[in-house]
């Protein structure tokens, strides 16, 4: 997810007993508010405080593998893309989410999308709002002919790399992937936008746009597209929605969760996505200790009452994340 100057340090006051380690992360704008809201809590308990920093997931993975954070946050785990790994860590899924793809049209409330549709919107093949692939899925709104606006985040971003993954999957086009919206296939013109929250804004101050946003950004009066999902049926971006897709999701030992998004799922939102937190295994020092501890916070008490526009594991999912939150020392 795209990096942006936004840093929350975390203080209250501490409990009569000894504080912990404070500790320091960095990364996922995603999990930005999930992360801040979970740290305040988790402070007032322990009297340690979490400082962390929406760098962006790259940035996090590669703060983390150089040893300038205890912890790190990301929407992809490591992979061979990345310049170097940490020598012993632990991957831990910690939360979930949906992206909302978010319009702002004159005179439209309503709008609903396919993924083909919306993947000819974002690669530039569909470039006005009244095309007849958008008027075939709205019958009944009534579409401007004006010139469709897409709003893109214009730096490496975990929420295009995955809004690439899940039109691979789904929309019968081929993009490139990767966090990069032009190298990946995103259209040229437009407005690049740096962070998921200048998302939301941009598109609510600007006519006829459309973008892609983390649902728990979504702070301004925006109209969120009702997604075509593989059971046929046109679905909002919501947390009980996210739910219902991530369940039928399964996380590997590994701690990585490999989401089908062309899974079909009732009532589920497909569209929907997962954080992890880096923490690290085997160290043995008062900071690595306080980071497992912390992921063992979010995820057995901060995830079951989440932040706006999250949503937690459950079952199977549940009790995988919380025992590999266990591994990291």
């Amino acid at each position: 997810v795209t990096a942006f100057a936004v840093t929350a340090s975390l203080f209250a006051a501490a409990p009569a007993n000894a504080a912990e380690a404070s500790i320091t992360g960095d990364g996922s704008s995603f999990a930005y508010n999930f992360i801040t809201k979970c740290a305040t809590t988790y402070q007032a308990k322990t009297g340690s405080a979490v400082t962390y920093t929406a760098t962006g997931s790259g940035q996090g993975r590669k703060d983390f593998a150089a040893g300038t954070v205890d912890f790190a946050a990301s929407d992809a785990v490591y992979s061979s893309a990345d310049a170097a790994t940490p020598s012993s860590y632990v991957t831990v899924p910690v939360i979930g989410g949906p992206i909302a793809i978010v319009f702002n049209v004159t005179g439209v409330k309503a709008l609903n999308l396919d993924a083909a549709t919306v993947g000819k919107i974002f690669n530039g093949s569909i470039t006005t709002w009244n095309d007849a692939a958008i008027k075939a899925l709205n019958p009944k709104a009534s579409l401007p002919s004006a010139n469709i606006v897409v709003a893109y985040r214009s730096k490496n971003s975990g929420t295009t790399q995955n809004l690439f993954n899940y039109l691979n999957a789904n929309s019968g086009l081929t993009f490139a992937g990767g966090q990069a919206w032009a190298a990946g296939g995103g259209v040229a013109t437009g407005k690049g936008v740096a962070n998921s929250s200048d998302m939301a804004y941009t598109v609510a101050h600007t006519s006829d746009t459309i973008g892609y946003v983390d649902l728990s950004d979504v702070d301004v009066s925006v109209g969120k597209v009702a997604l075509k999902n593989k059971a046929g049926k046109f679905v909002l971006p919501t947390a009980a929605a996210a739910q219902k897709f991530l369940s039928k999701q399964t996380i590997a030992a590994d701690g990585s969760m490999n989401i089908d998004f062309a899974k079909k799922v009732t009532g589920g939102y497909q569209l929907s996505i997962v954080t992890y937190m880096f923490i690290p295994k085997g160290k043995g020092t008062a900071n690595s200790a306080a980071a497992a501890k912390f992921a063992q916070f979010a995820v057995d008490t901060c995830s079951k009452k989440p932040a706006k526009g999250y949503t937690g594991f459950s079952g199977k999912n549940l009790k995988t994340a919380s025992a590999l939150a266990k591994q990291g020392s």
